[in-house]
């Protein structure tokens, strides 16, 4: 059987590659029309460009409004990256599958 941690971590590579190809969609569609991307927050408000950073605690850092020029290279890159884990875990999915007893026993 594959593990928990294993099939958590291809969701969350999944919802990374489809959250950023939803990302690169509307900055095509803003490209097409020589438009700056009308790209919203939870709360309505337009944004001029991505938000990068450590989110929270003593090391938080974050920058703001990075352009959306860069927004592209940065978001292909993460996408890329995303299904090359993908690939990863699914070779570690199959070995979990050949080999039950080093996932937590025998397959019942």
């Amino acid at each position: 059987m594959i593990s928990f941690e294993t099939a958590r971590d291809i969701a969350f590579a999944y919802r990374e590659v489809e959250t950023g190809e939803k990302l690169l969609a509307d900055l095509d569609k803003a490209k097409e029309r020589y438009t700056a991307p009308d790209i919203r927050d939870a709360f309505g408000r337009r944004q001029d460009g991505l938000t990068l950073g450590v989110p929270s605690g003593d090391s938080s850092r974050t920058m703001y409004q990075v352009s959306w020029s860069l927004a592209v290279p940065v978001v292909e890159a993460h996408i890329a990256n995303a299904r090359a884990r993908i690939a990863a875990l699914c070779e570690k999915a199959a070995a979990e599958m050949t080999h039950p007893d080093t996932v937590g026993g025998p397959a019942a």
